[in-house]
């Protein structure tokens, strides 16, 4: 870790800057792992525009398909092919708190920077139960957790404010990744809890909205944030020219980014985002078109999208300047 016991607050307000963006795990035709393709994706997402560290183990990697070692290795390549030149928040969630703190001390020992850990993503759930997880897993690490806020229907249990401020007596308790997809519950979250710890999100118009609305506590980062993978290439770096903007305080400048962002996403993403999901098989599928490596197998339970929607991506893309005809 970069910080000492305690102070992880203050790092990631100081620290962090830009997209900390998620990867996707290649697998080979068997099912394995796929590490050189892996160690690309590291590389190539790095290199992206606007690209200021990398967010391991999201819903984007399918860490729910691997078992813990499998997910362990991957913290593993992603920490070595890294190598201290972004900071790296790996996530640890599980329904189980004994998998949770395994899997945060390992991120520890590896050289993570923080750890994202969700609420239990099945089981029966009430706020006086969470609280007692998220406790027990603060009492048995060292490393600095991002807490996770989402309406998204594929975790469903909302980590609400108030939930969040009575987390806040655990100093490890450093930032809260807010994906509620609602600007008045970011609003209230950024309220609540917003002076004491970083409340982040993953996409730009809330990052832009929280910049302008509440300069004085809002965080210059995103996590989780897909877009910089595919709404954007080298040659054309919108998700790029957002992050200067808005960190410049340049807001008229950021909202023409965000606009061309937003046209492109709301193909791609947004509908399903509203739809209370990530359609990871064809947001991977896109990633592969555009530079990562994205295997030649699918994990169970996850299919290859269907081909209308694939072409219907590829001629969005094709029309946004992001995509060769011939590919």
């Amino acid at each position: 870790m970069r910080y000492a016991a305690g102070e992880a607050r203050d790092w990631v307000r100081a620290s962090l800057s830009g997209y900390l963006t998620i990867l996707y795990t290649p697998f080979h035709a068997d099912g394995a792992l796929d590490e050189a393709g892996l160690r690309h994706n590291v590389r190539r997402t790095i290199a992206l525009p606007g690209v200021g560290g990398l967010s391991v183990h999201s819903l984007h990697q399918e860490f729910w398909a691997l078992t813990l070692a499998e997910r362990k290795c991957v913290t593993e390549i992603v920490l070595d092919e890294a190598a201290g030149r972004v900071p790296v928040v790996i996530g640890c969630s599980d329904p189980a708190a004994a998998n949770v703190v395994e899997l945060a001390r390992h991120a520890e020992a590896s050289g993570a920077d923080l750890v994202m850990v969700w609420p239990p993503y099945y089981g029966p759930r009430d706020a006086a139960g969470v609280r007692a997880f998220y406790e027990h897993v603060a009492a048995h690490i060292g490393i600095g957790m991002v807490v996770y806020s989402t309406t998204l229907s594929e975790l469903g249990y909302y980590l609400a404010p108030e939930q969040v401020e009575a987390l806040l007596h655990l100093p490890n308790v450093c930032a809260v990744q807010d994906t509620t997809l609602n600007f008045a519950s970011y609003a209230r979250m950024m309220e609540r809890v917003g002076d004491r710890i970083c409340v982040s999100t993953s996409l730009e118009e809330y990052f832009l909205f929280g910049r302008l609305t509440f300069a004085e506590r809002a965080p210059r980062f995103m996590i989780g944030s897909s877009r910089p993978v595919l709404c954007q290439t080298l040659e054309v770096p919108h998700c790029g020219r957002f992050a200067d903007a808005a960190l410049r305080d340049d807001f008229a400048a950021a909202a023409v980014h965000l606009r061309e962002i937003s046209a492109i996403a709301s193909r791609l993403q947004s509908r399903y985002f509203a739809q209370g999901f990530h359609h990871v098989a064809l947001f991977k599928t896109l990633a592969g078109l555009l530079g990562m490596e994205v295997g030649e197998g699918w994990r169970p339970a996850l299919a290859p999208p269907d081909p209308r929607d694939v072409s219907e991506c590829i001629a969005l893309l094709r029309r946004a300047g992001l995509l060769a005809e011939t590919a």
